[in-house]
């Protein structure tokens, strides 16, 4: 996970060693993000190498609290290097496990080139959100994160964090045009997920917080690189500074009437699976392998089409609008407009 991090950390410094395009018209996408799209494909098989290496050192050397620290900072400095472009990182390893690390890289490469926006149409969205989430998924099922909800809820808060770091920074930077938005009547016009683990992480805290202090100024400023609801609220009354935020965000203001935090996060787990995950537009570009396979069952059954045809075929009485069709007299009399002599 230090890797992960310390390539993020590498990759948000990208937007300063790639500035955009001053002169381009665009309203939405910079040209100049295709370029820092084309840095990332180069550098993948280093930096997901990295990770899986660090992993697989860790695995195989008992490392004890009083040494995990500093293979920490040193597993962080591997992943910094890595989105620098340099490969420092060699471990001995043995044919075999070459060619299963060279798969998982092949396999995680998909999600991740997936996770950042998208070259040509220059735009971002919530699909692209989910794809880093299937990213971390396949390193889940590569064995790189402890299956227990202490570690889960440290990649949650560590990763994701940093990873919304970077996409704020290309969506900013490039102008990256909002895929799918919603306008107001979205939660953000590029992220659905940090609302959601935002509101987890808030359930019981033990500060006491509830879902109406998002409107106190001074907790957001407080405490918005403590919580992460907070932080994606900060940055949104930053960004939309010309109205309300009960007018810019209703929707984030609505929420924000909840009695608990158990209700909003239940209640954005609903709307990502119905808004994201429920939409063929962003479904359809997911790939599946070893890691992440397609062998999940349908929520929703596809409705059969109608098999009822014309009753007096094509033509017929059923066919005809109700003032089009002929009285019992057989004549048809148009209606007249009251002012018709």
């Amino acid at each position: 996970m230090a890797a992960l991090r310390g390539a993020l950390d590498g990759m948000e410094k990208w937007v300063e060693e790639i500035p955009p395009d001053k002169d381009a018209k665009a309203r939405f996408g910079n040209p100049l993000f295709r370029k820092w799209h084309e840095r990332l494909v180069e550098r993948t098989k280093i930096v997901v190498g990295t990770i899986l290496d660090v992993h697989a050192k860790a695995q195989g050397n008992k490392i004890d609290e009083e040494s995990r620290s500093s293979f920490i900072e040193h597993a962080h400095r591997l992943g910094l290097e890595a989105a620098r472009g340099h490969d420092t990182f060699v471990p001995k390893m043995s044919s075999a496990s070459v060619k299963q690390r060279d798969d998982i890289c092949v396999e995680c490469a998909a999600y991740w080139h997936a996770s950042f926006g998208h070259p040509t149409r220059l735009d971002y969205g919530t699909g692209h959100e989910a794809s880093f989430l299937v990213f971390l998924y396949a390193l889940y099922r590569a064995g790189c994160f402890e299956p227990k909800p202490k570690g889960l809820r440290a990649v949650t808060l560590s990763i994701f964090s940093q990873y919304l770091k970077v996409c704020r920074g290309l969506q900013t930077i490039y102008m990256l045009e909002p895929a799918g938005s919603h306008g107001v009547w979205g939660l953000d016009d590029y992220h659905c997920l940090p609302f959601y683990f935002g509101a987890c992480q808030l359930i019981n805290n033990f500060e006491g917080f509830d879902p109406r202090s998002i409107h106190d100024q001074r907790i957001l400023e407080e405490y918005h690189q403590r919580y992460l609801y907070f932080g994606c609220i900060r940055y949104i009354m930053q960004l939309k500074t010309g109205a309300p935020f009960r007018e810019t965000s209703p929707m984030l203001n609505d929420i924000s009437s909840i009695e608990t935090w158990s209700k909003v996060s239940s209640g954005l787990l609903r709307l990502f699976e119905g808004e994201v995950l429920g939409k063929l537009p962003v479904v359809q570009h997911f790939v599946f392998g070893e890691l992440f396979k397609a062998t999940w069952q349908p929520v929703q059954v596809p409705q059969p089409a109608p098999s009822r045809k014309f009753i007096d075929g094509i033509g017929g009485d059923e066919c005809i609008a109700p003032w089009a069709a002929k009285s019992n007299n057989n004549e048809h009399k148009p209606t007249k407009a009251p002012w018709a002599k």
